[in-house]
């Protein structure tokens, strides 16, 4: 696998660097530029007493991630650019194989992801309490057409203006939880961006993946492996009316097919933002334990927010999403769907709320709140975030679940009864350096 990753790696130097010269620091807007970020974020989970998740007399369990991302990206001509985003990291959990709950705590590792049909991972490490990955995020070229941009390759796409929740984003959203939003992993696709004037446009995406197993293990080892039901095949029209924005798509995506809007502008003082979107979903595996489960099935997303911006930088957003993919008639099918990528939640009617304010020029505080409706459990997400200089950040930060906590001393009695409220609590500490 590292062969096959460098070889990327050469590919795109060969085809971005014309001129022969090569430097290790640089211009991303000329030939060559490289750059790069560390990030190390450090923590530890509270838990109840529950021995299923925790197991037996396990009060508390330590965890980190450390992770080198390397960018090189270039523009030798006006009609072509390259980018390449090359990753290690490091992660070690005293609960043995990482956290099961709280995903948005550790950025995407180069593992099993949803749109990928080239394995360019490489796991030299991997035991009980670390783990360790090298992977290619991002690979990939850009040509600018004289009447469309076209981009080949690993690429980060990204659809929708919410916060929370984008049904319309559907190439690995960020989790509702993440607080690290930095960089966005990119899929294997080929896009193109076909512009009809200042603020319409049509994109046409095509991207190829293979199938997941509801544990997020592919079901092919193989380097290279393509699915239709893992790939998607999709166009979106975009335009301006009003001073409204509006967009439209559909097609092919995982595990079924895709229709929806948005809509986004402001009402006085008030920004507006609307998205929803249909999934008819093809045939699927059941769920373990449920055979009368489908891991996907048809349902509706649909999203509601509101915003603004005070004078003196206080900003508060605020959203609703009707989770079609939920079941809070069924808690443990729906925590099985939520972890294998097959819903946002366990619930169907939730409302998030995030507040965030300069407190001084170089720090910011913030405090965002996730509550379903369904099971009446909340996740609270305290957040501190200090500029140290103009190149590093150091962030504080905790993720406090509140609701019924789960039951049962094995898998047979274990009982789910509410989605927050089975969360430990979570506190962590990160620093980022951008070089």
């Amino acid at each position: 696998m590292l062969k096959k990753a460098a070889l990327c790696f050469l590919v795109v130097g060969i085809f971005g660097l014309p001129t022969g010269a090569l430097a290790l620091v640089g211009d991303s807007d000329e030939n060559i530029g490289l750059d790069g970020s560390v990030r190390t974020i450090t923590g530890a989970s509270v838990n109840y007493k529950q021995p299923v998740l925790f197991g037996d007399d396990n009060p508390a369990d330590g965890f980190s991630q450390t992770m080198l991302r390397l960018t090189i990206g270039g523009r030798p001509t006006d009609w072509f650019s390259y980018e390449v985003h090359g990753l290690q990291d490091l992660v070690f959990s005293t609960s043995g194989g990482g956290m099961s709950l709280g995903s948005g705590m550790f950025a995407g590792q180069g593992t099993a992801t949803r749109y990928r049909a080239l394995y360019l991972s490489w796991e030299w490490a991997d035991d009980d309490n670390v783990q360790a990955h090298m992977w290619l995020d991002r690979c990939n070229l850009k040509f600018v057409l004289p009447f469309a941009d076209v981009t080949i390759g690993r690429q980060a796409i990204t659809f929708g203006k919410a916060y929370f929740w984008n049904p319309l984003d559907v190439f690995l959203a960020f989790d509702p939880t993440q607080f690290d939003r930095d960089y966005k992993s990119g899929v294997d696709a080929l896009r193109i961006d076909i512009p009809l004037g200042d603020f319409s446009g049509i994109n046409i995406i095509g991207v190829l993946g293979r199938d997941l197993s509801i544990y997020r293990e592919y079901r092919s080892d193989s380097f290279a492996d393509i699915s239709w039901n893992g790939s998607a095949a999709l166009a979106r029209v975009f335009t301006n009316i009003w001073e409204w924005d509006f967009a439209i798509q559909g097609g092919k995506v995982y595990g079924g097919y895709q229709v929806g809007g948005a809509a986004s502008g402001e009402l006085g003082p008030l920004a507006i933002r609307a998205e929803l979107a249909y999934l008819l979903a093809s045939d699927s595996q059941s769920l373990p334990l449920f055979p009368d489960q489908k891991e996907i099935f048809n349902h509706l997303s649909a999203v509601v927010g509101v915003g603004h911006r005070f004078e003196n930088t206080l900003d508060i957003e605020a959203e609703y999403i009707y989770n079609g993919s939920g079941d809070s008639d069924n808690l443990m099918a729906a925590a099985l769907r939520m972890g294998g990528g097959g819903s946002y939640h366990m619930g169907e009617h939730l409302l998030g709320v995030v507040a965030s304010y300069e407190i001084l020029p170089i720090l910011k505080g913030s405090l965002a709140w996730i509550f379903s409706f369904s099971d009446y459990s909340s996740l609270i997400q305290p957040g501190l975030s200090l500029s140290v200089s103009d190149e590093a950040d150091l962030i504080f930060g905790a993720i406090i679940g509140l609701g019924a906590r789960a039951t049962g001393d094995n898998m047979l009695n274990f009982e789910i009864h509410s989605e927050f409220g089975t969360y430990p609590n979570f506190y962590y500490m990160e620093f980022k350096f951008y070089f």
